[in-house]
């Protein structure tokens, strides 16, 4: 059960001083900390001028860029090793898009296989790019904690570039250069840029040493993979980001990509309303299926084709896999509540596994049964060998990094957030699994007294919506760092409900009050989920969160994830 609490608003005096600005953006922005008419302008107006740092100031970018001009100047092989996800494979694409903008073709992708090969570098792969006469390799969205395989990379005579965005390990790899914001010996000025944001960063400073003839800005066009990657990658979006997303949607509204068309088509997405929730819910999804069905190289076709015919056929192809996808997860939760049906639903947690399940998928699967259930959700599965990897989802009642710190002796890595996060152990340690959990499940409860309070920013009378909804489009981007304002709509009349769905497991409420209405969903749930049943006719306040949606092809203001 959760508790709702009213944010403090904007005090007079700061009202005054944002007085150019609507109260409700006034009240949001002081949410922020935004407190003067400079911070509300940066934020409210991002700046690709101003809000770009210097790219030299990353470690070892001078390395780095001096490394990559000499290998062109002397066209010698250069691998772009990226991450399989919907990071790595835009950050892939980004650089083979920039090789190719400079004229430079004497390059290669390599994507490693999620099942085969695992994340990160590895020594057969390296010594297969050696083979190819490969000389440079970059990395990008991985590499930061591969020590052996860069010592083997150096062996070979191969020179290395690491450009990853990751926490460091202990010891740096060996690396002829390695671009991280988050090294303890950073100096740029922002360390939340994603895998992409990185490898944007290397090709903005080898443009500042050689444009190699490339039209002044041109390199703009690829910032929709900069703003793709960093929603995708749910990273704060805040500082440069906010603004790497900002422009990033600008050009992904404007597009010729013929992947991101065909993909946007497919899903009935309008290209010219995009938002990042297009982003998240559509384009990130799809992306991703690649990788956890096994073929993540056709999400790299899909965003580096230049033929409309071939891009139609991968959106198609990465359609047909999400699909799968979704059946698969669809099955393996049926699986998992016909097991809690049977065994009952634990009243704490509820911890599972299977040796057959992908790890890949039940980030997704945790979801679901969370969504079900209303409990903090295990599971885990097999990914080679003898390791057993998992996910973990919040419903919101508990930390999920805490119940894991609680057990950490348990684990062989842990990590995430609040609602979500994933972990690996070994075989033997799986059967005390569920135990351990169930304990610090008990002491974590205990600490946070059981009742999560959750803040409202605003009350929002029913009439007010549509006006609301326009100064909110301000604030945007939304995400981790700046997130979607929550609202309570006092004591509104519900008018209508439904539930649809292929199993009727959404609801769809009218709110009805002064001579307006306003559509209110609630995904996964149903009126049983809620602490007061939702009746027709009743009054209640409903909390939720305010948006344009543009399904079916026509603009629709509604509230979603309401409670």
């Amino acid at each position: 059960m959760a508790r709702y609490s009213l944010k403090e608003k904007a005090p007079k005096e700061v009202h005054e001083v944002l007085a150019m600005h609507p109260e409700v953006v006034r009240d949001l922005l002081y949410t922020r900390g935004i407190i003067t008419p400079e911070k509300a302008s940066e934020f409210l107006h991002p700046s690709f001028e101003r809000d770009s740092h210097d790219p030299f100031l990353l470690p070892d970018m001078p390395v780095a860029v001096d490394r990559i001009l000499l290998a062109i100047s002397k066209n010698e092989k250069i691998a772009i090793w990226s991450d399989y996800d919907c990071d790595g494979i835009p950050g892939g694409s980004l650089l083979h898009d920039f090789f190719k903008l400079i004229n430079y073709h004497n390059f290669v992708n390599y994507i490693p296989h999620r099942h085969l090969e695992g994340y990160g570098l590895n020594e057969n792969g390296l010594t297969g790019l050696h083979k190819e006469g490969v000389t440079l390799v970059i990395t990008v969205d991985s590499g930061i904690t591969d020590v052996a395989p860069v010592t083997h990379a150096n062996a070979l005579g191969l020179d290395m570039i690491v450009t990853d965005h990751h926490l460091p390990g202990p010891v740096l790899p060996p690396a002829l250069a390695v671009v991280n914001p988050k090294r303890k010996d950073n100096i740029y000025p922002f360390d939340g840029l994603s895998g992409t944001g990185v490898a944007w960063k290397l090709v903005q400073a080898v443009l500042e040493k050689n444009r190699f003839g490339l039209a002044e800005g041109k390199e703009k066009w690829l910032l929709d993979l900069v703003g793709l990657a960093t929603v995708a990658d749910m990273m704060e979006l805040t500082g440069e980001n906010r603004m790497l997303v900002h422009y990033g949607l600008v050009v992904m509204r404007k597009t010729p990509r013929p992947g991101l068309r065909a993909l946007l088509s497919l899903s009935k997405t309008k290209q010219h309303t995009l938002t990042e929730d297009d982003i998240g819910f559509t384009i990130a999804p799809r992306i991703n299926a690649a990788s956890r069905m096994d073929e993540p190289r056709r999400a790299f076709e899909l965003l580096t084709s230049r033929e409309s015919i071939e891009a139609a056929g991968l959106a198609k192809h990465l359609q047909h896999m999400n699909d799968v996808r979704k059946g698969v997860v669809a099955a393996t939760v049926k699986e998992i509540n016909a097991r809690l049906k049977e065994e009952g639903v634990p009243e704490d947690i509820i911890v599972m596994g299977n040796p057959t399940w992908r790890p890949g998928l039940l980030g997704l699967i945790a979801n679901g049964v969370k969504d079900t259930h209303s409990r903090p959700v295990f599971l885990w599965g097999r990914e080679g060998g003898e390791t057993i990897k998992g996910s973990c989802r919040s419903d919101g009642s508990v930390n999920v990094v805490e119940l894991m710190q609680e057990v950490q002796d348990i684990f062989l890595d842990f990590g995430g957030h609040k609602f979500s996060g994933g972990f690996s152990i070994q075989e033997d340690k799986i059967h005390t699994l569920r135990d351990e959990l169930v304990r610090a499940y008990a002491l974590v409860k205990v600490r946070g007294g059981g009742v999560e309070e959750i803040f409202v920013d605003r009350e929002l009378p029913i009439e007010e919506a549509s006006r609301t909804l326009s100064y909110l489009e301000r604030l945007a981007p939304f995400g981790i760092g700046n997130v979607k304002p929550l609202f309570i709509v006092p004591a509104v009349e519900i008018s209508a409900m439904k539930q649809f769905g292929k199993t009727k497991n959404h609801i769809e409420l009218t709110l009805s009050g002064s001579g307006s209405r306003l559509a209110a969903m609630a995904f996964f749930k149903t009126p049983e989920d809620f602490d007061r049943v939702p009746e027709v006719g009743m009054r209640a306040d409903i909390v939720g969160h305010l948006e344009r949606d543009f399904f079916g092809g026509r603009a629709r203001l509604r509230l979603v994830d309401i409670v």
